[in-house]
């Protein structure tokens, strides 16, 4: 770029929130994408050209008079057949597919920078993507234009790596950063029906929204959050010898929940401990009693390798649980569904 270009005066944009989750993930997915393609295309293009820079060593050799950038740009094209995006394009984007150079000079034209800028989702993601470009143009201007247009296709490859992977690495730390910013929250429903001989209950145990805490570290592309609540669990109708049974009173459970996530995907766990509470039965021409132990603990996985995104319903059937195997074993059959919702909700909301 030359020191006299003129680029267009960007109008104020949006900052990125975790509103625009999803375009942040999926800009980053294109960029790492693309930064390991041009990283293998360098590779692959260098290993055509090193041999034929040998060979113009030798005037006697058979390929002493192959054109090097013409064998090399060949094999750029049939590489480039091969290219796929991720996410063509990124949720939300509507600017150019990509901002040419006009080959010989250091030059954009400011129309398709502004064109890159307005189609983006927000703020940060068109910094990136304009600081992209802007290495290139200054690059060029340090090289001079005759020096840089004059280099191999592996250079230009190689070149593109390297920007990509500064693309990359800038959207992961804007993707850390929306998440941090908001705040995770948990809540989950399990109503499991268990139907035995003589015996047809159907539960409900509900966790109200619980408010994670924990950030992400620089030095790790994952993270944990914690949170703690509470989870009421009730029978909401039952048959026992046929006869129709009411209930009353509620178990109480302390719920510990820590959800690991690097932005893209989730995985939960919780750990419940038994509180004082128990649930009356009273059934026709009989009364019944269920008391559960107080401090009796359980833990285990909720689910694993979900999508991590600003609303998420992850829903199972309970007949695929742990717990209905431990049942099937003593003739009992269970079915439902649990359903645990994760929201990312952005401040002042």
């Amino acid at each position: 770029m030359s020191s006299a270009m003129i680029l267009p005066a960007f109008a104020d944009q949006a900052k990125c929130s975790c509103r625009n989750l999803r375009s942040v993930q999926e800009e980053l997915k294109n960029a790492e994408y693309e930064a390991m393609f041009f990283a293998d295309m360098a590779a692959k293009l260098k290993a055509v050209e090193d041999p034929l820079i040998e060979a113009h060593k030798n005037p006697t050799h058979p390929d002493s008079d192959v054109s090097i950038h013409d064998r090399s740009s060949r094999a750029r094209a049939v590489i480039m057949r091969t290219f796929k995006l991720p996410y063509n394009p990124a949720y939300g984007y509507s600017g150019p597919v990509t901002v040419g150079m006009k080959f010989g000079s250091c030059e954009q034209k400011p129309a398709e920078l502004e064109a890159l800028r307005a189609g983006s989702q927000c703020k940060e993601i068109a910094d990136i993507a304009l600081a992209h470009e802007a290495e290139h143009r200054q690059r060029c201007a340090r090289e001079t234009a005759a020096v840089y247009w004059d280099r191999l296709p592996s250079q230009f490859a190689a070149e593109e790596a390297e920007r990509y992977r500064e693309q990359a690495n800038a959207m992961r730390a804007q993707l850390k950063r929306i998440v941090d910013e908001g705040t995770i929250t948990v809540e989950a429903k399990l109503e499991p029906r268990i139907k035995g001989p003589q015996f047809d209950a159907t539960y409900s145990y509900v966790t109200p929204a619980i408010e994670m805490e924990g950030k992400s570290s620089p030095g790790s592309d994952s993270w944990t959050v914690n949170g703690k609540g509470k989870q009421s669990g009730k029978i909401k109708n039952a048959k026992i010898g046929g006869m129709t049974c009411k209930s009353s009173g509620q178990l109480n459970d302390d719920i510990d929940m820590a959800l690991d996530t690097d932005g893209f995907v989730m995985s939960l766990k919780s750990k419940s401990t038994g509180r004082p509470g128990d649930i009356k039965l009273r059934c026709m021409g009989g009364y019944g009693m269920s008391m559960r132990p107080q401090g009796e603990v359980g833990s285990g996985e909720v689910f694993a390798a979900e999508r991590f995104a600003s609303e998420a319903d992850v829903s199972q059937d309970v007949s695929t649980m742990p717990i209905a195997k431990i049942l099937r074993q003593g003739g009992m059959s269970v079915s439902g569904k649990q359903t645990v919702t994760v929201r990312l909700v952005c401040p002042a909301e």
